[in-house]
């Protein structure tokens, strides 16, 4: 093999092995770094577990969120419940726009 053709099989092989490395790291990168879900399925998440109790819970609040194009999840306590000081964690499934696709207590 000429010097000329080693050149041109060398540069080839550093190329076609950079991209891949570099797609390995953006495919890595984007599922590291969940964004938090919508203000509106957050809310609806929260009005929905109230609701749960007539209305009657002193405090729900927002314990984390992860967006998903499919349904984001949405974690919330339930404070005074039960007419006491018992918390309560809710897992609340929702579209980016609020609708409830599914509200289940996890503790």
């Amino acid at each position: 093999m000429n010097t000329l053709a080693k050149i041109t099989a060398t540069a080839f092989a550093s190329l076609a092995f950079s991209a891949c490395v570099e797609e390995q790291s953006i495919a890595g990168s984007s599922s590291a770094m969940p964004r938090d879900a919508s203000g509106a399925a957050e809310t609806a998440c929260m009005t929905s577990v109230n609701s749960n109790y007539g209305g009657n819970v002193r405090e729900v609040r927002v314990v984390s969120s992860e967006f998903s194009q499919a349904n984001s999840v949405v974690m919330l306590d339930a404070v005074g419940v039960r007419g006491g000081s018992q918390t309560e964690r809710w897992r609340c499934l929702t579209s980016d726009a609020g609708e409830i696709a599914e509200l289940t207590v996890v503790q």
